[in-house]
């Protein structure tokens, strides 16, 4: 059996489940991070967005009142803006008022009205399925997906091949991940997502985003360069996938470029904070939001 190599200063996070493996304490503190908590039946359900938000101004000539479209953000801790911190609910799905559902919903141009927000820390294709899609809305003209990550198993990456770095773990949870992308696992899943989100509204545009490469070349971690590859490889799953199913695909990794965990202007959080570590901060999300923003129309 291994050892643990080295194991960096972790905050406890009460709201997360514990890992069964070494100290208690110490693993209760990590599996939370980076997001373990999955959104029910009840707690997607709440996830409506209150209507209180005023209309934005008709187009010239329109007859007033507004003109925009019904949309719904669905997806894991990337959607729900986790990384942002600023929440806007109680749970533990970390909805934050920064995300770039969020950002999308106040900014005039976009054109788009946040009528759903189930988006939820720690959700998988599954839990969007079973979970976020019933919440809905049926005259949703705009739907955003951003999920995969959780079942390449996200969170046990990030805890044991950077916060603790137990290099066998490592690479177990790395080649597994792997095998989910060349098997087609992943993309399956990814298409039976769009699918059930096409059936609960049939004439939405459904917009499938993808991740950012986390860390700059410069971050000096040891597995940086293997995880950034396998986001490409995911990202390559998702598009595919996407498209095949009739979804608009959108990259956010260019967009990124430059900003990853190490830059010296980083739009991920790093490691200093492991309850928000390795998403994107404020700025990320605004990059998220400017990114889809062309494809809502």
């Amino acid at each position: 059996m291994s050892t643990v190599e080295s194991i960096a200063p972790v905050r406890p996070h009460s709201d997360h489940r514990p890992i069964a493996l070494l100290a208690a304490a110490l693993l209760a503190a990590v599996a939370m991070v980076l997001g373990a908590a999955v959104a029910g039946p009840a707690d997607a359900a709440s996830a409506a967005v209150a209507t209180g938000k005023p209309d934005k101004p008709g187009k010239p000539g329109g007859g007033g009142g507004t003109t925009e479209l019904t949309y719904s953000a669905l997806g894991d801790s990337f959607a729900s803006g986790t990384g942002a911190e600023n929440y806007i609910d109680s749970t533990s799905c970390d909805r934050s008022s920064l995300s770039y559902p969020k950002v999308l919903d106040a900014d005039a141009t976009a054109n788009v009205k946040l009528a759903a927000f189930p988006a939820c820390s720690g959700a998988s294709t599954g839990d969007v399925i079973n979970s976020q899609v019933k919440a809905i809305p049926r005259g949703t003209t705009r739907v955003t997906l951003t999920v995969g990550g959780n079942d390449l198993g996200f969170s046990d990456v990030m805890t044991w091949c950077f916060v603790i770095v137990w290099q066998s773990r490592c690479n177990s949870y790395l080649n597994t991940a792997e095998s989910l992308i060349s098997t087609g696992t992943l993309g399956a899943r990814i298409t039976s997502t769009v699918n059930a989100i096409t059936a609960k509204v049939p004439k939405a545009k459904i917009i499938v985003t993808g991740y950012p490469l986390l860390f700059d070349p410069a971050s000096g971690y040891a597995n940086a360069a293997r995880v950034n590859t396998d986001t490409e490889a995911l990202n390559a799953a998702l598009k595919a996938a996407a498209e095949g199913a009739g979804a608009v695909f959108v990259d956010v990794a260019g967009p990124f470029t430059g900003h990853g965990i190490g830059s010296g202007a980083p739009w991920i959080n790093g490691f200093s904070d492991t309850s928000i570590a390795a998403h994107p901060n404020q700025a990320g999300n605004l990059a998220y939001a400017e990114a889809i923003r062309s494809a809502l129309g």
